[in-house]
């Protein structure tokens, strides 16, 4: 069967040169649900930048969501974890159509510019295997600092996944900043879309948490820091494996969700604690790639933040010592810069030993 070729988006192509206020449109980069990012250059300035555009002719709720972003992106600007907010703005596009030039208003969301994202990483194998597990460690470090952040600003994520954690290289520097918070939430106002909201449109399956897959839980703050957790645990997963948590677990997502629509509407509710020894399994099977040294850690740590029921993801830590932290990632963050550390010093005796044995050959 020969796969159609995806058809380009002629928005892209009427955007290209364009000036969006002081903003040059340069090349197009990704394409979401909602909207394009491209490269753009400030007119005065001459700095590079990411220019969000949300689609022509949105929907309502997609230019709530869009504007929506822009909101939690400047409450959050002190955040060094969160990518930087820039601008906000509408500006006119001329689109020639028969018989004349109509001006069209765009509504564009600047943001710092990146040098990828992590799903560049996680989905190409021999970047995978390139990139050493203390590297990735540091990187996913970022990626609770980042989340750290935003809870501690009222905010979820809600959409957490490798391709929303954006890469920012600096010479030999590398440091991760959360993005794309258009599904993101303030949580100092009521949540109003319930959980089958997003198995009907508003999220990738691959990554969600099994409460929702199950048309389980309430729409509430708790529940959504909870899933934050579950994605939060499904990177390092990504980062490791190349795959999610969830499509780990589950080999058919879709039957899934189909047959959860069925028991929803029958008034029927799935008991997710049948789905602990699945879990344990999984996170077994990922844990035996890893070094010996620093699997009992990642173990417990994966098994708490993609624990299946959402009450066991925030419990306190396990780990005597972390017994007083109050922070449910606190003591994470301390758990994984412990194996950075370890790893560290099994890869300089490594290197010792190699460097006796060129020496004595």
């Amino acid at each position: 069967m020969t796969v159609p070729t995806p058809v380009p988006d002629p928005w892209v192509g009427i955007l290209l040169g364009q000036r969006l206020g002081p903003y040059e449109v340069l090349r197009h980069i990704s394409e979401g649900g909602f909207g394009h990012v491209f490269e753009a250059r400030h007119a005065t300035t001459g700095a590079l930048v990411a220019v969000k555009v949300l689609k022509v002719s949105p929907s309502a709720e997609a230019t709530i969501e869009f504007e929506n972003e822009a909101v939690l992106l400047r409450q959050l600007s002190g955040c060094d974890g969160v990518i930087n907010f820039v601008d906000f703005g509408v500006g006119k596009v001329d689109i020639h159509i028969v018989g004349g030039v109509m001006p069209v208003d765009v509504r564009y969301l600047v943001l710092s510019r990146a040098s990828g994202s992590l799903d560049e990483i996680s989905r190409d194998p021999v970047s995978r295997d390139d990139l050493s597990l203390a590297d990735k460690l540091r990187l996913w470090r970022d990626v609770i600092k980042g989340l750290r952040q935003m809870h501690a600003g009222g905010v979820v994520h809600r959409d957490l996944k490798c391709s929303n954690c954006l890469l920012f290289v600096r010479g030999n520097l590398s440091a991760v900043r959360l993005g794309d918070l258009g599904r993101s939430k303030d949580l100092a106002l009521p949540i109003t879309k319930t959980l089958e909201h997003y198995v009907l449109g508003r999220g990738d399956v691959r990554f969600a948490a099994p409460e929702y897959l199950y048309l389980l839980g309430e729409p509430t703050a708790k529940e959504a820091i909870a899933a934050d957790y579950y994605g939060l645990g499904s990177i390092l997963v990504e980062l490791i494996t190349g795959q999610s948590m969830t499509s780990l677990a589950f080999s058919d997502i879709y039957s899934v969700i189909d047959q959860a629509k069925i028991d929803y509407f029958a008034g029927r509710s799935r008991d997710l604690s049948v789905l602990v020894g699945r879990y344990t399994s999984v996170t077994a099977d990922i844990v035996a790639l890893l070094p010996p040294s620093v699997r009992f850690d990642t173990s417990v740590i994966l098994g708490q933040l993609c624990h299946p029921l959402p009450g066991r993801r925030s419990q306190p830590s396990p780990f005597r010592r972390d017994r007083l932290d109050r922070d449910g990632l606190h003591w994470i963050l301390k758990r994984v810069d412990i194996m950075i550390k370890q790893l560290d010093i099994e890869a300089r005796a490594e290197r010792r030993i190699t460097n006796t044995e060129r020496k004595s050959a």
